[in-house]
């Protein structure tokens, strides 16, 4: 009996030493993340707002961080091929994923099958920016407000069309809830990107399309289309005299790009809490805050728990337009 309450002993404080040992190298790793370059996976092309913004950030995390963030576009099926590989990639805080509005709470209703889930794959960090659209008609439209809009098409059913980057794309389904919340039948157009609806809404092959706030401003500029409404709660201050479709006889339509970083699940505390403390820092660096908001956006201060919570309200919300609307990808 001795030798054997001996033996546990002795297996008791080699489990002690081992446990101690491995929290030993866990607290040192992660004091001294990150040790070598983060690479942040841009589930979109080059030169896209979801590519341009993660770029902003990689920049102006890198010093606090003390390590190079690597950006890696791996574009295709709509931001789902790179949220899959981020999802499989390894929980230690290197390789990282720039989710947005329709990478986390898009896609889940749009594929019937994906590579990921939006929150059992990942650990949401931080929200960077978010931003609103802009509800523009060419200028041959004899419209000036929301609600000449909607008497025309009402006068036109089934005859305007509104142009979208893609099928389930955000301007696509903003499109679809104001056609459903004012009660009127327009032709959904799709493009590949948000370049040629620009171009045909100017050249009057298109009627209408819901745009990014910096992707439009040029043309509100130099007159080639006209601004009618934006899609945020609150007037932009770089459009102030732009009204919302809120006050334009909608309360409560609301529909904002956003950007923000997520880890696959399973990173360490420490690791995430850094990461989550430098983009907070960076959210509030003036040159940052100039930088986006000549893209139209506005910085996001969030915790992991308050990202977490917004793409479950975001993922509802479109999920409900998807349905009602019908929108299916092949």
């Amino acid at each position: 009996m001795n030798a054997s309450r001996q033996a546990w002993h002795r297996h008791a404080r080699i489990l002690l030493a081992w446990t101690l040992s491995v929290a030993a190298l866990s607290a040192a790793w992660a004091a001294d993340y990150p040790s070598r370059p983060v690479t942040l996976i841009v589930p979109f092309a080059a030169g896209g707002p979801t590519d341009v913004t993660a770029r902003i950030f990689a920049r102006a995390i890198a010093p606090e961080l003390g390590q190079t963030i690597v950006v890696d576009n791996r574009p295709g099926a709509g931001g789902t091929l790179g949220g899959g590989q981020a999802a499989r990639a390894a929980a230690d805080g290197y390789t990282l994923l720039w989710g947005g509005t329709s990478t986390l709470a898009v896609a889940p209703s749009l594929y019937a099958s994906l590579p990921y889930d939006p929150l059992r794959s990942f650990q949401p960090v931080s929200r960077a920016v978010r931003g609103p659209l802009v509800l523009a008609v060419n200028s041959k439209l004899p419209v000036r407000t929301v609600a000449d809009l909607v008497a025309l098409a009402k006068a036109r059913p089934g005859r305007l069309s509104f142009g979208s980057a893609g099928v389930g794309s955000i301007i696509h389904l903003t499109g679809e809830l104001f056609k459903a919340r004012a009660g009127i039948d327009m032709i959904h157009v799709p493009y590949k990107g948000n370049a040629q609806v620009l171009t045909d809404l100017a050249g009057d092959h298109l009627d209408m399309a819901f745009i990014a706030l910096g992707h439009m401003l040029p043309h509100m500029q130099d007159g080639g289309l006209r601004a009618i409404a934006i899609s945020s709660l609150e007037r932009n201050p770089l459009v102030p005299d732009l009204p919302t479709l809120a006050e334009s006889g909608y309360p409560g339509f609301e529909s904002l790009e956003w950007f923000g970083l997520v880890a696959p699940k399973g990173i360490p505390a420490d690791a995430l809490a850094r990461l989550n403390t430098a983009f907070r820092h960076a959210s509030q660096h003036p040159s940052v805050r100039a930088e986006i908001a000549k893209l139209g956006y506005m910085p996001v201060d969030e915790t992991p728990d308050q990202f977490a919570a917004a793409v479950v309200a975001e993922g509802r919300k479109w999920k409900q337009v998807v349905t009602d609307a019908k929108v299916s990808v092949e």
